[in-house]
């Protein structure tokens, strides 16, 4: 083991034991716990929002997918950046202000209060939504871990699974939000250096980008061309078989979580457009050239790499000094951390807020809850463990999977309850239904013949058309068909039409300039709709 690199790692493991023990300080009940007290600043809900939302996917799935399939990857990367910038449109500034309004803390508590229902249906199928795929996707992220600690200390994936194990669950039990947030700050900033810092050494290292380029080439002509080598039809198809994550980013837990802990809803669109957009190019610009030049540097014999995923641990320990190169491990290991931290938790607020608490009644004191989160959080914790132990290890199916299941799970239905006036509680329990259910199905490939070339008759032409395209993305839009479908056939309360309405009515600029000098003068905002009036958050 290179003593360089385990000594720069080490020094980053100390920064997030510290942030855990100071944020625990600032844990006392559930709300804080689960949402910082709804009292995070803008910057560090930004910057956690993006660290939760690229994981190890970034840093070992995307560049290991660069390096198999070339320029053609990119098309992933688009989907990724108008993903983001879809969430920040559509999602955050109004669910902060739904947040407010019903002092929902999960996204379950939301659903239940906008869409009034009393049957606890809804609040349970997104716990199940939520246990099922958050599980399976911090099982990703041990993997992920595990590789990046193979390749970077020489120990086998499993042990390097169970160190990310200890040290994930540990600050997440600890610190609660406030640790998970302030951790995600610095790893967020771990990870921009790492993915602006290796495409550099590497295009050092090969020669500039003409010689990468050319023997590429060389080994593999197809990866140069910007949709693997398909035309017409087929181009188009490939294109949205990579960019098709823009529906996740609708209906992700944990990332839509942190628009409900900003202080300022104002905010989340100027400037937390600005800097999550920015964040979000430039680290999508290192992650794909690390390996697609990963990919050039391992085909003229400088790199030597077992598996793609590991490209970037890989050239981290071939270009850089052992504790330079720790810190470009810790990197990536911030990366794992900052999604499966806040996948922890929001499995956590799964299981023992919304279904413990709330569908089942249990009566319990803030503090206990907090406790009961966190046991909740080691038993999730295990069980991915086993999963991640157990399975395939390929981390970009591993969390394209994950992913999909929370997006047609949730997307769908906190889209349009955010938008549409007339969506109803029957509507979106039969639409969660829908989406959880098939997604195990599709995802499990029980049915998986429907969708393959190989299937019989129109289905195996239309299976031919798409292979490429994920299931989720398809099944998306079914999803949403359904909720409408539904919607219409039933009525929703009329004090929940009136409520919306009043909530996001346009007003003069004079009034609501004048609401605005009303507003500030408040330390919280309690009447939300005056404060929609005020910024024009429509």
């Amino acid at each position: 083991m290179n003593t360089g690199i385990l000594l720069g790692f080490l020094v980053y493991l100390g920064l997030l034991a510290y942030i855990g023990w100071w944020a625990n300080r600032y844990t006392k009940n559930e709300d804080q716990y689960f949402v910082g007290g709804r009292k995070v600043h803008v910057l560090a809900a930004t910057l956690s929002d993006k660290a939760s939302d690229f994981s190890g996917w970034l840093m070992l799935a995307y560049p290991g997918k660069a390096f198999s399939a070339g320029l053609g990857a990119f098309w992933a990367g688009i989907g990724c950046l108008f993903g983001t910038l879809a969430d920040y449109v559509l999602i955050g500034p109004r669910l902060r202000i739904y947040a407010g309004k019903f002092r929902a803390i999960t996204v379950p508590d939301y659903l239940e209060a906008r869409l009034k229902d009393n049957t606890k249906l809804i609040r349970i199928l997104s716990a199940l939504i939520i246990i099922t795929f958050m599980t399976a996707y911090v099982a990703a992220q041990f993997a992920a871990g595990g590789k990046t600690f193979a390749e970077g200390f020489g120990v086998s994936d499993n042990a390097g699974i169970l160190i990310t194990v200890i040290i994930l669950t540990a600050y997440v039990i600890t610190g609660g939000f406030f640790a998970v947030v302030w951790t995600d700050v610095v790893q967020a900033t771990f990870m921009l250096l790492t993915l602006l810092i290796v495409p550099f050494l590497a295009l050092s290292r090969i020669g500039g980008l003409e010689r990468a380029t050319d023997i590429i080439a060389s080994a593999d002509p197809a990866k140069l061309h910007p949709f693997g080598g398909a035309t017409g039809l087929a181009a188009i198809i490939f294109a949205i078989g990579y960019a098709s994550w823009i529906v996740g980013y609708l209906g992700q837990p944990h990332i839509v979580t942190r628009y409900m802990s900003v202080e300022d809803p104002r905010k989340l669109r100027r400037p937390g457009i600005f800097i999550s957009g920015t964040w979000t190019i430039l680290v999508l610009w290192g992650a794909f050239f690390a390996g697609f030049l990963g990919f050039a540097m391992y085909q003229s014999g400088i790199l030597q790499v077992s598996d793609p995923e590991k490209v970037i641990p890989a050239m981290a320990v071939k270009l850089m000094p052992g504790w330079l190169a720790g810190f470009i491990i810790a990197g990536i290991i911030s990366a794992v951390m900052s999604t499966a931290d806040s996948q922890l938790l929001v499995a956590s607020s799964a299981i023992a807020r919304d279904f413990y608490h709330k569908a089942l009644g249990k009566e319990v004191g803030k503090r206990e809850m907090v406790n009961i989160s966190r046991l909740v959080v080691l038993g999730v914790a295990l069980v991915a463990l086993w999963f991640a132990i157990n399975g395939s290890k390929v981390i970009y199916q591993m969390v394209a999977t994950a992913w999909g299941g929370l997006a047609v799970g949730f997307g769908p239905i906190l889209t349009l309850s955010l938008w549409w006036k007339r969506v109803t509680k029957e509507g979106g329990i039969v639409g969660m239904a829908y989406g959880l259910i098939s997604e195990v199905i599709l995802e499990a490939k029980i049915y998986g013949w429907a969708f393959t070339k190989d299937a019989p008759g129109i289905f195996g032409t239309i299976g031919g058309w798409f292979q490429d395209v994920p299931v989720f993305f398809i099944n998306f839009f079914v999803t949403l068909l359904v909720i409408v479908i539904v919607s219409l056939l039933t009525k929703p309360p009329e004090e929940i039409v009136k409520t919306h309405e009043e909530i996001f009515r346009k007003v003069p600029v004079e009034a609501g300039r004048k609401t605005i000098a009303e507003t500030r003068a408040r330390s919280q905002v309690e009447n939300v709709a005056e404060f929609v009036l005020a910024t024009g958050l429509v």
